[in-house]
């Protein structure tokens, strides 16, 4: 696996450049939908990993510069999160195509890179510049939107001189790039020099890859298979998204146990029954109609679980109710299945 130590600048200002168009893009709904997504909490989420691409973003706003609006809302007014993810990982890999105003480049060359993305499941790579109906044959097998293909039909018309046009976006936010990368110099020199850190979701995939850290897609894991060659873009907080999983999964472990004993209607009713007051063992027996020996094997487990807790008074073993252990129990529930802080 090769890796990159730095953020790659068109993938970069492209996607900035497509969340200057879309704002709502980078609002607290997107922290709301990733936590439904991977079932972890929005508000730990936002909070662990929001800060530094909302610096980063809001920075870039700030000093964007658009001298043509019609080539602005070509490439970045519709919502198509699909397209924009495309002309990335294509430009990404060809700095050239951005060398300066005028590059020496054909349309051919433009439509072979885009046809190979497109054809990702195919193991050769394409080296001749596909027809129109061979292009729209591929995009009808990607299954991308019909709002996408035709994007994608209207780019490869006129090739080259969409990349002159997008060249010529990024290349006067280059500045706007720069100061947003100094807004974050602190924070981002750590998160790129720990880079890549712990477990990849598709850890296995990454091997022989070269690999690109980016900060524009913050916990994205994006692999790009192009005949034999292997390209992933790692979102910079991956690790805090693995952790935040971690998280999930440790309090689903710790709330299984109790939901099982508390489902045990001898186990309720003695939780029920110590809420009015603290009982030792022949207490609840009377009470519950159950045996010393079971109210016993109830009171093990129940101890296990931290739902009871012990005193000694006037020389007899009195239970408790833990109420910590069933208010941790009810935050991680709201934490597990609400998406709410605990």
């Amino acid at each position: 696996m090769e890796v990159n130590i730095s953020l790659n600048r068109y993938f970069e200002i492209i996607g900035l450049l497509y969340t200057c168009s879309h704002p709502d893009l980078n609002d607290k709904e997107v922290w709301n939908k990733a936590a439904k997504e991977y079932h972890i909490s929005a508000d730990e989420l936002a909070y662990k990993i929001g800060p530094v691409p909302k610096k980063y973003f809001s920075t870039f706003q700030k000093n964007v510069s658009i001298s043509s609006q019609a080539d602005f809302d070509f490439f970045f007014s519709d919502e198509d999160d699909a397209f924009i993810l495309l002309l990335q990982v294509v430009c990404a890999n060809h700095p050239q195509w951005f060398a300066d105003c005028d590059p020496q480049i054909t349309n051919e060359e433009i439509s072979i890179a885009f046809a190979n993305i497109l054809s990702e499941e195919n193991k050769q790579e394409i080296d001749a510049s596909p027809s129109d109906k061979e292009i729209i044959e591929l995009l009808e097998t990607t299954g991308y939107p019909s709002t996408t293909c035709w994007k994608m039909v209207l780019f490869l018309q006129s090739p080259k001189d969409k990349i002159k046009k997008l060249s010529q976006l990024i290349r006067e936010n280059q500045t706007a790039y720069e100061k947003a990368l100094a807004a974050i110099d602190r924070p981002l020199k750590k998160l790129l020099d720990a880079f890549p850190r712990s477990e990849l979701f598709g850890n296995n995939i990454h091997q022989g890859a070269i690999v690109t850290p980016t900060l524009i897609y913050p916990t994205l894991e994006l692999i790009q298979v192009t005949g034999t060659t292997s390209t992933s873009f790692i979102g910079l907080f991956v690790n805090e998204l693995y952790q935040l999983l971690e998280k999930s999964r440790s309090a689903q472990d710790k709330i299984l146990p109790v939901l099982k004993a508390l489902s045990d209607s001898s186990k309720f009713d003695i939780l029920c029954s110590l809420m009015k007051a603290p009982k030792y063992n022949l207490e609840l027996a009377e009470e519950l109609n159950l045996t010393a020996a079971t109210v016993s094997h109830h009171m093990n487990v129940l101890l296990n679980h931290r739902l009871v807790d012990v005193e000694k008074r006037d020389g007899r073993v009195y239970y408790t109710i833990k109420k910590d252990t069933i208010r941790e129990t009810i935050a991680s529930l709201s934490w597990v299945f609400l998406g709410e802080s605990k």
